[in-house]
């Protein structure tokens, strides 16, 4: 009995790591349809491919098939959510800056950096300055890399506001994370602008209370990695902070008029385990009310 409990255990483990790494490597695409009367009329239309939680992974030689998913969605303008890399001291990051490098050769790049980046930031005594050197190599390739900062994304006549949020180390922490107060943001970032349509790059899902105060029109997070484990009708299992069945996993949210888009993601790290939960580009159309 013993020996027939242990071979269907293995046989189960095996059958899983095979789904897992089998889903790993299949993209999705998931579209959305954001729809707001604060858009300027040159913005209907405008698409925003939005990519996060790459980890260094690959899909085909040098991303071929991410590149060409993103390309069959057309945008107008990538915006990154950050842990593109890991934060290994034996990690190379060319995987992530290859990337970069060939979609900044298509589409206007706009990066905010993710706990794997601010990791490496903080740091510097056991990563040196690998951190400086990864940003840097992004701005020659003609990325626009944002940190705790805002820029103005024109069409030519009109645009849009674009938020970098780099939070603190707290707000990542597994057990006891502590929310960012609205205080808080407005010091590290100032205060949104009513009079502009406001996105905000905020990696981590679980402060969107927080962010709609704050006054953004849409956040686009990532982190979740979709729970890594998706079960129907629940959806994400846990989340990089241990969080069984989280609130915010992966999809569209709302909270009055800010809406939050939240990514499965492209890769993983630690635990490579993926379930029900294939990566994802996202590509959101914003639309004039």
């Amino acid at each position: 009995m013993l020996f027939i409990i242990l071979t269907a255990a293995v046989i189960l483990g095996a059958a899983v790591c095979f789904a897992s790494m089998n889903e790993n490597q299949n993209l999705s695409l998931e579209e959305y349809t954001v729809v707001s009367a604060k858009l300027p009329e040159e913005f209907d239309g405008f698409k925003i491919v939005f990519l996060t939680d790459l980890h260094c992974n690959e899909f085909d030689y040098q991303n071929k098939a991410l590149i060409d998913m993103i390309d069959g969605c057309s945008p107008d303008a990538v915006f990154v959510g950050g842990d593109m890399l890991v934060s290994r001291v034996d990690s190379s990051y060319e995987v992530a800056l290859d990337l970069m490098r060939e979609l900044s050769r298509r589409y206007r790049i706009y990066y905010a950096d993710g706990n794997h980046e601010m990791r490496l930031k903080r740091n510097e005594e056991v990563y040196g300055v690998a951190y400086k050197e990864y940003v840097h190599q992004l701005k020659e390739c003609g990325v626009v890399h944002l940190s705790n900062e805002s820029i103005m994304v024109d069409s030519g006549i009109s645009a849009i506001c674009l938020t970098a949020y780099d939070m603190e180390e707290k707000q990542y922490r597994k057990f006891h994370p502590a929310p960012p107060s609205l205080e808080e943001m407005s010091d590290a970032l100032g205060d949104a602008d009513p009079e502009f349509f406001q996105v905000l790059l905020a990696h981590n899902p679980n402060y969107f209370r927080q962010y709609s105060k704050w006054g953004c029109d849409l956040v686009l997070s990532g982190h979740f990695h979709g729970g890594m484990v998706r079960l129907p009708k629940i959806g994400g299992v846990i989340s990089p902070q241990f969080q069984l069945f989280p609130k915010y996993d992966a999809g569209e949210y709302q909270i009055g008029t800010s809406i939050m888009i939240l990514s499965r993601g492209l890769g993983n790290h630690s635990i490579k385990i993926r379930l029900f939960n294939r990566p994802e580009v996202s590509c959101i159309t914003l639309k004039k009310k």
